[in-house]
């Protein structure tokens, strides 16, 4: 998937939800990464799951995550 993609995110409101795919390119992590740690860690976005086969991230979860992880690292 492209990044370009990614290029009018900043217009989206919160509640918008986001493909599976998409929310590791934005977090610079692997799919896999992203299932393993949704399951493991607390403070990560948690996928919403809208029908039998249907996933998503909430986009205001993946800002805040990514915020916060900015912060930590900006921090130290």
């Amino acid at each position: 998937m492209s990044t370009s993609y990614l290029e009018k995110f900043h217009l989206l409101p919160d509640e918008t939800f986001v493909p599976v795919k998409v929310f590791p390119l934005m977090a610079g992590i692997a799919v896999s990464t992203a299932w393993r740690r949704a399951k493991l860690e607390p403070d990560f976005p948690k996928p919403v799951r809208l029908g039998q086969r249907c996933t998503r991230f909430r986009l205001g979860d993946i800002r805040r995550f990514l915020a916060e992880r900015e912060a930590r690292c900006g921090a130290s």
